[in-house]
């Protein structure tokens, strides 16, 4: 079939992907990894793919059918998130009164976690899939080309044309990760690699995982929860380090890498082995990844992936306040909590002598949130001095153990899915605590980035650091 996949339509530059979508105050732009993966799949299986990322080109809906109509697509795969649903919705609307024979799919998070709901919606609504959905669409795809009925296709949540809703078996996780095609010859042959911006990472870059899945069960981590999964499964050492390669031969502008695991240093053995088989490659491409602060990575290892390109991690720290997080579920095991904050600094002082660069993610509005926790996160920060760091509030997604608490406890003051984003697409928490509103979070976290960047300390050290690399020089101008 010729099929179009599709990150439709909204605000400029709206970073649908990210764990928490958004337009983002520091420029950064995801690319469509999980769409672009399914596009690569169906290539793979004889279809005709195209792929649009709205927001990062500048299309309008307008644009979209035009492209449809000039290629003669007859199915849409379109992705979605929680606060761009409505919208997402809508431009499904507008691609079938323009074209009614389409076959549309919609794939993401949100739909993933409320697939009912979500066809409810609309009556122009068909199908969604559920979790990973490489596979689901492409089954889904065979489906529609041999006018097959879909109950064939596991994890799909579909409605017949009587209007009943009908759960097709959930679809097994993956598990050999390397069937899957390279996603970057997926961005080189549709994308621009310059639309695409992390504010941590050097410019121009290209994303891609070594794994999915991870282990430990933060309550407000979204992937894991509704996606990927708890349960660890890795490409081989071998197949990422040829997708090193591949980049470094065919994407010669390419600056980083950044790794996009959920957490990229689960089993240090593995670890080790990529590390010393790039070392062996000779890879001259620095990467980036996600990491805990609690690993408890070793001074060796850390230096071996220095050798092997590491250039930065991006670490979850969270919060200031033990009890916050304990809330919040950082660790699989209560007892490391106490020790949660000590572990980070050690490894940021690990890093800094290894030579790698921490960018730290912090994060307000938890279950525990008090004022004075909030403070307490934000001399943290400082103390801490990562080489970057955003502050958040707290964004609960449906599917996550977060947003269920906070429902529970009737936090959660606005319904509209709209609601998740200011006017302008920036976040927009919805959480208001008993003693904190949801306008106090984000106040907060303007006054703590301000606080944090503006500090005479930070601001010296990068500027000696931009007098020793001209790439940082760069990425901090």
């Amino acid at each position: 079939m010729r099929v179009l996949f599709l990150n439709p339509p909204f605000h400029p530059r709206f970073s649908r992907e990210q764990r928490s979508p958004a337009v983002t105050k520091s420029g950064t732009l995801y690319y469509p990894k999980w769409l672009a993966t399914a596009a690569g799949v169906a290539i793979k299986h004889g279809h005709e793919a195209d792929l649009v990322d709205a927001p990062a080109a500048g299309c309008t809906v307008q644009a979209v059918i035009d492209r449809i109509q000039a290629k003669n697509v007859e199915a849409v795969v379109c992705d979605t998130s929680t606060p761009s649903i409505l919208n997402d919705v809508s431009v499904v609307e507008s691609l079938l009164a323009a074209k009614p024979s389409l076959h549309v799919l919609m794939v993401g998070r949100h739909v993933s976690s409320l697939p009912r709901e979500t066809l409810s919606l609309s009556n122009a609504l068909e199908a969604v899939a559920i979790r990973e959905y490489e596979y689901t669409v492409r089954d889904w795809l065979e489906a529609k080309a041999c006018g097959a009925d879909l109950s064939s296709v596991d994890g799909l949540v579909w409605r017949r044309r009587t209007g009943e809703m009908i759960n097709n078996p959930p679809r097994p996780a993956i598990e050999n990760l390397d069937e899957l095609p390279f996603v970057t010859e997926v961005y080189k042959r549709f994308l621009r690699t310059s639309d695409y911006f992390y504010g941590h990472s050097l410019w121009p870059l290209v994303v891609f995982d070594s794994s999915r899945g991870c282990p430990y069960h933060c309550s407000f981590c979204v992937y894991p929860q509704t996606f990927s999964g708890h349960k660890m499964r890795y490409r081989s050492v071998a197949n990422v380090a040829d997708e090193f390669d591949f980049v470094t031969r065919e994407m010669p502008e390419i600056k980083t890498v950044m790794l996009e695991d959920d957490t990229f240093i689960i089993s240090k053995p593995r670890t080790m082995e990529l590390a010393k088989e790039l070392i062996h490659r000779g890879n001259k491409l620095p990467f980036d990844a996600n990491c805990r602060a609690d690993i408890g990575a070793e001074s060796g290892l850390l230096s071996t992936l220095h050798q092997a390109g590491a250039r930065l991690f991006c670490v979850g720290f969270e919060s200031g306040d033990v009890e916050v997080i304990r809330g919040m579920k950082k660790n699989n095991d209560d007892r490391r909590d106490a020790k949660y904050h000590e572990e980070a600094h050690r490894f940021v002082r690990h890093c800094r002598e290894a030579g790698i660069m921490v960018h730290g993610c912090f994060m307000v509005g938890n279950l525990n949130e008090t004022p004075a926790s909030m403070e307490k996160t934000l001399a943290f920060a400082k103390k801490l001095q990562p080489d970057t760091a955003q502050f958040f509030p707290i964004m609960v997604y449906p599917g996550t153990t977060a947003y269920e608490e906070a429902k529970r406890r009737d936090y959660i003051q606005i319904e509209n899915w709209n609601a998740w984003l200011t006017k302008d697409g920036l976040h927009n928490s919805v959480v208001n605590l008993p003693n904190i509103t949801h306008q106090q979070l984000v106040s907060f976290c303007d006054r703590a980035r301000r606080s944090f960047y503006l500090n005479p300390a930070y601001l010296l050290y990068k500027l000696k650091q931009s007098l020793r690399d001209r790439r940082e020089l760069q990425r901090n101008l």
